[in-house]
């Protein structure tokens, strides 16, 4: 069953200005019904909205200009929608008059309007957070639809052009394609407004009210009036509803005058604001006509050129006063206004109020009117960057953190600063300090990543006790022999209810810690010991897992070395995990010799009997990076294994041997590995040791070598490649190639010759590769073994020659980064082609840039700007793996060598302390 029906004038609970803004709009909706004017005109309109609504496609545009009364008939026609019970309604009005005019205000509206009705993208207790968020929500929403059976819904956007500090762009991006059961109603002065909704969407015109409809109007609330008056009305007002009102008003004060001066008016608002003035345009109206949304007299008179003495209170035709403050009452008398201002003129009002704004936040005391407008202030002024940055700054969000919609306004304000400095990110003509223009869009990104971590903490915890609840109430309900809930029942939350709490009880040292130790890794020594030890100080948080004080460790020198090494061993030794064990395995290599054994033979004795033939070689590997003295030690340690498991531990650890002694080694560890050969079932860790000890094998072990392979059934491809790479090192190449052929599967004879290109000798190397690709371009698994080995090809054959391999077998873009990494003398122009190819994809495949990455250096600055700008929209883009934390610092060391190569050591710097500032004002 569908949602029960909803009248649009019953607005969300909360205390949110907007919300109350629009329970202002339905009053003006019911004053209006209460005296109607224009019926036929309005009939029109209205015969031409429903004639869409039985027979058109998904959007209509009611089309007509200011002060025509296209709100009202929207407002009156969706209200009789609702009721009629045939159709869902989701309206929002877009008026600067009640505070609806920007655009995180409106769509924040809308959302939660069509979350009523239209299945979500989020999680259960989930809401997006930001512009840009709520714009792909809606867009993913309203695509989806309604499910089958369910009534339609109908969007209407009232005042589509209408909107403070936003685009017509942004709207197209959700309206553009709507889903079964969705259709959508715009209103805009004309279908210049539509833009790329254009096509698609068909238009119903309001015309004025007829000429005898206007006489009516005059005769029903003035009396008889002699006709030319009434004919000026008509003329003056040219039909439009707003108009025509206005002079019936002023009419009733004095009859004669007005109509004496109507006779000589000129057509159009410009002429009744006149006469509404009475006579000259009063000094505040040019600042009302500057304001975004309602403001408070007295603060209007702080921002004005006015003096407070020579203030009037201006005709209630033209002001409204309410709540919240003054505001026009339509945009049509903020036109004729503004039309009558020189652009200087205009310009001096805009930046009183952002000027104003300025004053407000240094002084501490921004009203709620700065507080919603001051960014939008900003851009009508063009300020600079350096001027916007303090919205994404502590002392901003303390400011939001008091409202209702707190996180809604923050984050609108923080994205807006983020698509400013993204412009000038990718703009290198615009100039600025690059520098300072990538740190505002760090910043940005990691202030909106940590807000939406709150508020995922919040969201969760707000889920839990919705099931919690649920679960008593299940639970009390079958004590009683109930028959129980249909499910949990979880409410969303409304506009204005998303309040920043203080903090967040998720950390996030080892996301931090690991971000700024590869930022340091692009940084000269001085600034390289500054950033490490800002990755110190969040490792060693007491909450840090000893994983961040790990990675840390092997990034720092002399006796930090060690200590930092001690410390995470002891915080990872509480850990009895696969990971704990390797990871102090690996520490081992930084401590003396008797520690490193100690730790070593700790962690290798925890390893459970069953998770043996996993572990043991990795932890093996790791073992051979210690000092010769500790790995004898350990191969010592090894003898108390049992043979099964001991072949695991030396095969891997024999790497790790002075070389003196590594022969001797390898032949005991092979004869181990060998000597299970002999049992009819093979372990398949005896193939896996023979591939990690082949390479080190001596020459007097490759007899073994080959009888090994005979003798491996299904694990025979891998021993067959490390055996034949051996024997093409020891230049028994003949050897080699005949053991390949001996494989019974065509494709795994490409694949070992694949893997054996790089070890065979240059005089037989060229005829190797002829054959390989060819047998490569009639092959199915040709791409896969190019990802594989293509950085091998390169340094074998050449550059040129993989790349025509690439092209002749449509590798993707992606496999080629390997090629130019192998051959820098070719990287430059590798990079460029590969970049250029992958900005062509669409901005959803974004992730696929970070693949380029390893080319950073090799890129020019206008595509590695590019390509950063785009990665950085990605990660503030991309799905959170949780509501708790979307590890948006650790990506961000990930880009290290892009940064280095946009902005240099410098830049790479500015990353690391916004990483570090942000963390310790909005943790």
């Amino acid at each position: 069953m569908s949602p029960p029906s909803r009248a649009p004038d019953a607005p969300a609970a909360g205390p949110a200005a907007a919300e109350r803004g629009v329970l202002d709009f339905w009053r003006e909706v019911e004053r209006c019904r209460s005296a109607p004017l224009g019926g036929r005109a309005r009939a029109g309109a209205v015969a031409g909205l429903e004639a869409w609504l039985e027979h058109g496609g998904a959007r209509v545009a009611l089309l007509g200009p200011s002060g025509r009364g296209k709100s009202m008939l929207l407002g009156a026609w969706a209200l009789e929608l609702a009721r009629a019970g045939r159709y869902e309604v989701a309206f929002v009005p877009v008026s600067r008059r009640f505070g609806t005019a920007l655009e995180s205000t409106a769509l924040n509206l809308l959302y939660a309007r069509v979350a009523l009705f239209l299945r979500t993208p989020r999680r259960i207790g989930e809401r997006a957070h930001g512009v840009e968020e709520m714009r792909r929500d809606l867009a993913i929403m309203l695509e989806e639809g309604r499910p089958p059976g369910s009534r339609p819904l109908i969007v209407i956007l009232d005042g589509f052009d209408e909107g403070a500090s936003w685009t017509l762009d942004a709207a197209q991006r959700f309206l553009r394609d709507l889903g079964p059961g969705v259709r959508a109603v715009l209103s805009a002065r004309s279908s210049e407004a539509l833009r790329g909704l254009r096509e698609g969407t068909e238009v119903v015109a309001l015309p004025p009210i007829e000429v005898d409809e206007v006489a009516e109007a005059i005769g029903r609330r003035l009396g008889e009036l002699p006709a030319s008056v009434k004919d000026d009305v008509a003329r003056v007002s040219g039909g439009d509803r707003l108009l025509v009102e206005a002079l019936i008003e002023v009419l009733a004060r004095d009859a004669a005058a007005v109509g004496t001066a109507l006779a000589s008016a000129p057509a159009g608002a410009p002429g009744v604001l006149d006469l509404c003035a009475g006579g000259t345009i009063r000094p505040i109206l040019p600042w009302l006509a500057g304001a975004l949304a309602p403001i408070e007299v007295e603060e209007l008179l702080a921002i004005s050129t006015v003096n407070g003495g020579a203030w009037n209170e201006p005709s209630g035709l033209l002001v409204a006063a309410g709540e919240p403050g003054l505001a026009l009452r339509h945009p049509a008398w903020a036109e004729a206004i503004e039309g009558r201002l020189a652009p200087h003129e205009r310009a001096g009002i805009d930046h009183r109020f952002a000027d104003h704004g300025k004053r407000a936040f240094a002084s501490g005391t921004v009203s709620d009117y700065v507080c919603r407008n001051w960014r939008a202030h900003l851009e009508r002024v063009g300020a600079s960057l350096a001027e916007r940055i303090v919205l994404a700054s502590r002392a901003w969000l303390d400011v939001w953190r008091t409202r209702p919609d707190g996180s809604s306004g923050f984050i609108a304000d923080v994205d807006a600063t983020a698509a400013c400095a993204a412009s000038l990110l990718v703009d290198a003509a615009a100039g600025g300090d690059v520098v300072a223009v990538l740190a505002a869009r760090i910043r940005c990104l990691l202030v909106t990543s940590s807000v939406r971590e709150i508020l995922g903490f919040e969201e969760t915890r707000r889920v839990l006790a919705a099931q919690a609840a649920q679960e008593d109430e299940e639970e009390e309900e079958g004590a009683q022999g109930g028959e129980g809930s249909a499910g949990p029942h979880i409410e969303m939350p409304r506009v204005g209810e998303d309040i920043l709490d203080a903090g967040r009880p998720i950390a996030d040292a080892a996301e931090r810690a690991g971000a700024l130790i590869r930022l340091a890794h692009e940084l000269p020594d001085a600034e390289r010991a500054v950033v490490l030890g800002w990755a110190l100080e969040a490792a060693s948080e007491e909450h840090a897992e000893g994983g961040a004080l790990a990675a840390l460790a092997h990034a720092l020198d002399g006796q930090a070395r060690v200590t930092a090494a001690c410390e995470a061993a002891a915080r990872l030794g509480r850990e009895r995990t696969r990971e704990s064990r390797l990871a102090r395995v690996s520490l081992a290599a930084l401590l003396p010799e008797d520690e490193a054994r100690d730790l070593g033979r700790e962690a290798f004795a925890e390893v459970p009997a069953d998770e043996r033939s996993n572990e043991l070689p990795l932890l093996s590997e790791a073992a051979a990076r210690w000092s010769p003295a500790a790995v004898r030690g350990l191969w010592a340690w090894s003898e108390a294994l049992p043979p099964s498991d001991r072949h695991l531990v030396l095969a891997r650890l024999a790497s790790g041997l002075p070389a003196e002694e590594r022969e001797a080694g390898v032949s005991e560890a092979l004869g181990l590995a060998l000597s299970l050969l002999e049992s009819e079932a093979l372990p398949p860790d005896a193939c896996w040791s023979i591939c990690a000890l082949a390479p080190h094998a001596p020459a007097g072990a490759a007899s073994a070598l080959v009888q090994a392979c005979a003798a491996a059934a299904g694990f025979r491809l891998p021993v067959v490649k490390a055996v034949a790479a051996r024997l093409c090192d020891l230049g028994r190449v003949e050897d080699a190639l005949a053991l390949v052929e001996t494989l019974p599967e065509p494709s795994d004879r490409i694949e070992a010759r694949s893997a054996l290109l790089a070890h065979l000798p240059a005089a037989v190397r060229e005829a190797a590769w002829a054959q390989l690709s060819g047998d490569l371009r009639a092959s199915d698994g040709a791409r896969l073994l190019f990802e594989r080995n293509a950085a091998a090809w390169t340094r074998a054959v050449g550059a040129d020659a993989v790349l025509d391999l690439s092209r002749e077998i449509g590798a993707p873009w992606s496999d080629l980064v390997a090629i130019a990494v192998a051959s820098p003398d070719h990287a430059p122009a590798i990079a460029r082609d590969l970049v250029e190819r992958a900005l062509e994809q669409p901005s959803d495949e974004d992730e696929a840039l970070f693949a380029l990455l390893p080319l950073a250096a090799s890129m020019t600055e206008p595509h590695a700007r590019r390509v950063c700008q785009r990665l950085l929209n990605e990660l503030g883009w991309k799905p959170r793996p949780d509501l708790l934390d979307d590890w948006t610092k650790d990506d961000l060391g990930h880009l290290a060598p892009l940064f280095a190569r946009v902005a240099g050591p410098q830049g790479v710097a500015a990353v690391a302390r916004e990483i570090v500032d942000v963390c310790r004002w909005l943790p």
